[in-house]
């Protein structure tokens, strides 16, 4: 196996330790923690496979804004020292089955799309990536922008969250 092949099996080990964490801790920092080195495995993926420009918007989007501003909602919602309330199994078992199905329909997508050959020493990169990005790709480019939007939301609901003495939203 050549190098690349190892950085990206262990880019993945990384990106799927950080799931397993951010999923599986009972502490949301460290849930946040486990979010933040989950998206560095995934920019090491993207890494890995020559899309530099990708990478560096992992990073920069969700490790730099996404992962802090759930860390900023953390400050601001319930005091991590305070008794936990024990997790509903029922929604639980509905989120791992959510997940499942979106994780199913997602691995039959990624088998059926006609994926674009690289172009040995042409211009594969941020350029490219861009043009592409506003050009054939443009629903998904919003699409990400609107999941940007919805995390902000995510955030502002943790921080807003019934407190004691203050009644509900």
């Amino acid at each position: 196996m050549s190098v690349a092949g190892w950085i990206f099996l262990a880019s993945a080990a990384v990106a799927l330790s950080g799931a397993l964490l951010a999923v599986g801790l009972r502490n949301i920092f460290h849930n946040i923690l486990g979010f933040a080195l989950a998206m560095l495995g995934v920019a090491g993926i993207f890494a890995s496979l020559g899309s530099d420009f990708l990478a560096a918007v992992f990073v920069l989007v969700y490790v730099g804004a996404v992962a802090i501003a759930m860390v900023y909602a953390v400050m601001l919602s319930h005091p991590l020292d305070q008794p936990h309330r024990p997790r509903n199994r029922g929604k639980i078992l509905a989120a791992a089955v959510v997940s499942a199905g979106v994780a199913m329909t997602l691995w039959r997508v990624l088998q059926q799309a006609q994926w674009p050959a690289l172009v040995p020493g042409g211009d594969n990169g941020a350029a490219l990536t861009g043009t592409r990005f506003l050009t054939d790709y443009v629903l998904a480019f919003e699409l990400v922008s609107v999941l940007l939007l919805v995390a902000m939301m995510g955030a502002i609901m943790v921080a807003r969250r019934a407190r004691p003495g203050r009644g509900t939203w």
